[in-house]
């Protein structure tokens, strides 16, 4: 029979995963098949990949400002298993995340004085951070392991550099993962300049002659990647000035900040703005007081892994402010930099139970309080934006899903009723789209195929019942208006295709447009129901009178079922 005390050892043991397993659970509900953005250039891999013509070359090729050699490895390799099935790499993003969640458990039990109650609340802490569903992009994004990789790097080495091997083993096996960390990411390079002050600090009291020269080594080392990095680089064409945040210094501040305070700014500006702010003023605070007290080594031993963490992501906001500021967009208007900027904010639950307990035990104040006022503080914040956090994240990751699987249904429809709109969702060029969606179809990497007729009654399946309806075909001026209703389902639909059927003849599609219904929420959960209009001209269809009928489509399956009512037009009248 259970104990309360085995009861209790048992939740604290397992609710600091708690946010880890409710992501495990959502991400196979909202993920969707369909390369995204950059990964649409990944089908030239999988072309020479076939042909037999796939070099080292072409896996370091730029993409953006990204050197993603080892990304792309995993990537060309894990595809040719899996066909390219990129719920894969999704999996993969999230096997990463748990590592680095374990190694900053490991940092923490080496460095954390607390109650075993107290270590689960602080590990539950970081974990709602790493594991933030507000980083949804990221978790739904199978490229986006490239975000993961240097920050995976970064802990690793931290690991190794408290590990009991020699010096120069360390100094080795960290320059190894510095080189993986700046051949994934643009980031990567932040690796080389955070990790080498925590070797030299943990190294030097046992080996200085050594700590010297490897020292120099890691250096030149570091030297010899950017150049490598830099060799027949050019900046993207859409990207601003590297410069620009010399000319426009304050937007350069703010946009700094608002990068940093990104994992508490809930996707708006001014939270974000005033969240970095405060974040920095805490760091701030802490490096301060650490150089304050730096001649007592334990607690900088305590620090020095926490403050690397912090480091990196700082660093990351000062290069992707480089590189971004000047552009339409604010850095609180991009999801996926939360996976650069989380980590400040884990740091800083570590830094300020470190500090605050120094602070308590040196002053000998507040010792009748279970733990000090900056973890107090620290996981009263956390816990009070929980609930904000969630009901973002879920209406966002609707949201989301919904509008891949739109995007999806449009590339399976793109030979057929090519959709401009996509340019906005997959990719800036429809043409380049169509050729590559036509090579993965050919290569078998796209599920379901695409589709090659616009007889849809080839494509049809029968629904369990009506899902919606053809309510309304009106003309306007030069053109027609169509419109309906439809009911949401496991088949969707995910568009809604127009078809004419003249006489006894098979209905054959002619136009596509998308269901639009409300956001999710928590509290009514998601949409049942939506509506749907489309525009069309009369050189859309025959010179003869013809039946309109509406049809769903599943994109998951690529296939179709009738909406319940039609419409009678002769458009040559």
């Amino acid at each position: 029979m259970m104990t309360a005390d085995t009861f209790k050892r048992a939740v604290l043991r397992f609710i600091p995963f708690a946010p880890a397993i409710l992501l495990a659970i959502l991400i196979p509900q909202y993920w969707v098949d369909v390369p995204q953005y950059d990964e649409w250039d990944s089908v030239t891999l999988f072309e020479h990949l076939s042909q037999g013509s796939l070099t080292a070359g072409l896996l370091f090729k730029q993409v953006n400002e990204y050197r993603q050699f080892f990304p792309n490895l995993i990537f060309v390799y894990l595809g040719k298993l899996t066909h390219w099935d990129l719920r894969y790499e999704m999996i993969l993003i999230f096997v990463a995340a748990c590592l680095i969640a374990v190694q900053v458990r490991w940092l923490a039990a080496r460095t954390i004085q607390a109650t075993e109650t107290l270590f689960a609340i602080l590990i539950l802490a970081a974990n709602s951070v790493i594991f933030s569903l507000t980083q949804y992009e990221n978790w739904f994004q199978a490229q986006q392991l490239v975000y993961y990789m240097p920050i995976l790097c970064v802990t690793t080495c931290i690991v190794v550099a408290n590990l009991r091997t020699g010096t120069v083993a360390k100094f080795i096996v960290c320059a190894a993962l510095s080189f993986v960390s700046m051949f994934s990411s643009a980031n990567g390079v932040v690796c080389w300049a955070v990790v080498l002050p925590l070797l030299v600090f943990m190294q030097w009291p046992k080996n200085r002659r050594a700590v010297v020269w490897l020292s120099a080594a890691w250096i030149a080392a570091a030297f010899l990647c950017v150049m490598l990095y830099l060799h027949d680089f050019h900046k993207p064409w859409w990207t601003p000035s590297p410069w620009s945040g010399l000319y426009h210094p304050w937007r350069a501040f703010v946009y700094f900040v608002g990068f940093v305070g990104g994992p508490l700014g809930l996707e708006r500006a001014r939270l974000s703005i005033a969240a970095g702010a405060f974040m920095m003023i805490g760091f701030v605070a802490a490096i301060s007081y650490l150089l304050r007290h730096r001649d007592d080594r334990a607690l900088i031993e305590r620090a020095i892994g926490w403050l690397v963490i912090a480091a990196y992501s700082l660093a990351t906001a000062m290069l992707t402010t480089v590189g971004r500021v000047g552009l339409a967009n604010g850095p609180w208007q991009v999801p996926r930099y939360l996976g650069f900027s989380v980590y400040l904010l884990v740091a800083l639950i570590f830094l300020g139970h470190i500090i605050g307990e120094h602070v308590r035990r040196r002053t000998r104040r507040f010792q009748l309080l279970r733990t000090n006022a900056l973890t107090f503080a620290t996981i009263l914040i956390l816990g009070l934006y929980q609930p904000s956090m969630l009901a973002l994240s879920y209406r966002q990751m609707d949201a989301w899903q919904t509008r891949l699987l739109q995007a999806k249904a449009d590339i399976l429809w793109i030979n057929q009723l090519p959709d401009t709109r996509l340019t906005k969702i997959l990719y800036p060029n429809v043409q380049f789209l169509t050729e590559k969606a036509n090579a993965l179809d050919g290569l078998g990497m796209l599920r379901p195929r695409l589709v090659k007729t616009n007889d849809v009654k080839l494509l049809a399946d029968d629904p369990p019942g009506a899902l919606g309806t053809i309510a309304d075909v009106r003309r306007l001026g030069d053109e027609y208006l169509a419109s309906g209703t439809c009911e949401f389902s496991e088949q969707g639909p995910d568009a809604i295709i127009l078809a004419y059927q003249i006489g006894a003849g098979d209905p054959i599609a002619f136009a596509l447009t998308h269901p639009v219904h409300q956001p999710a929420s928590i509290l009514r959960g998601k949409a049942k129901t939506g509506g749907w209009q489309v525009r069309f001209t009369p050189a859309q269809l025959p010179a003869s009178p013809a039946t309109i009928t509406a049809w769903g489509f599943d994109a998951t399956n690529g296939r179709v079922f009738r909406l319940s009512g039609e419409a009678q037009i002769d458009a040559t009248h």
